[in-house]
């Protein structure tokens, strides 16, 4: 049995609960955040399946279909985080998720360009960044800004005080959560990338279009993904 998307302990102690029961006692958390409760009788399966409805938890899916969606803790949780990524996750979930398709296809929510889950390996992925610009009324020439920055993008003197080379900007929002007066304003938004592969060749995703700033938009733009890929 593979699943999650369950946040709760009530999850966790169902899940331990079943395998003591019905398994060896044995449970396997996979690369895709699922749960594996290995040595179930098939007898017992109905039985198992019902148990672990009681706590949230819902069987998963393996084969040519929509995989669990995986998410990091995103804004919710990590002082780093653009997007409240578990959110984001859930509606793919509600989506996609176990949807027939030529082949498997997987999601991927990461909160910010720290990438802990490696969207680009996905075959959508999906990474909060943060458009962002200075009210230099409010800046007090500190400098913090500058160094926050580990793309160079920002330039600071105490003539011109600071100006930002968008060219070289990854949306990181660095230098929104660094500022100490709120000078660098930020909006979060959505950076995509497309047809990341794993195994035994290895794609890293790309990133076509500009930073989406509205759910709409997102999942326009997965609903056209994923059915190009169902067709072609």
């Amino acid at each position: 049995f593979r699943r999650v998307l369950f946040r709760s302990a009530t999850g966790l102690a169902t899940v331990a609960e079943v395998a003591k029961k019905y398994g060896h006692g044995y449970v396997h958390m996979t690369s895709r955040q699922g749960i594996e409760i290995p040595f179930i009788d098939f007898e017992d399966i109905e039985e198992v399946k019902a148990e672990l409805a009681k706590g949230g938890v819902r069987p998963g899916v393996c084969g040519p279909r929509v995989r669990t969606v995986t998410a990091c803790q995103g804004s919710e949780i990590c002082p780093s985080g653009c997007i409240d990524s578990y959110a984001i996750a859930q509606e793919l979930d509600k989506r996609y998720f176990g949807r027939e398709l030529p082949h498997k296809f997987k999601f991927g929510v990461t909160g910010c360009q720290n990438n802990c889950l490696k969207a680009e390996e996905n075959d959508v992925g999906i990474k909060g960044g943060m458009t962002v610009k200075i009210e230099n009324d409010e800046c007090i020439k500190c400098g913090v800004c500058e160094k926050a920055c580990r793309e160079n993008a920002i330039k600071f003197s105490e003539e011109k005080g600071v100006s930002l080379e968008s060219d070289k900007c990854t949306y990181c929002g660095r230098c929104v959560k660094a500022c100490p007066t709120g000078a660098w304003k930020g909006e979060s938004g959505y950076i995509v990338s497309f047809g990341g592969l794993f195994g035994n060749k290895i794609y890293k995703g790309e990133s076509l279009l500009p930073i989406i700033s509205d759910k709409d938009t997102l999942f326009r733009v997965t609903d056209a993904a994923i059915n190009w890929f169902g067709k072609n």
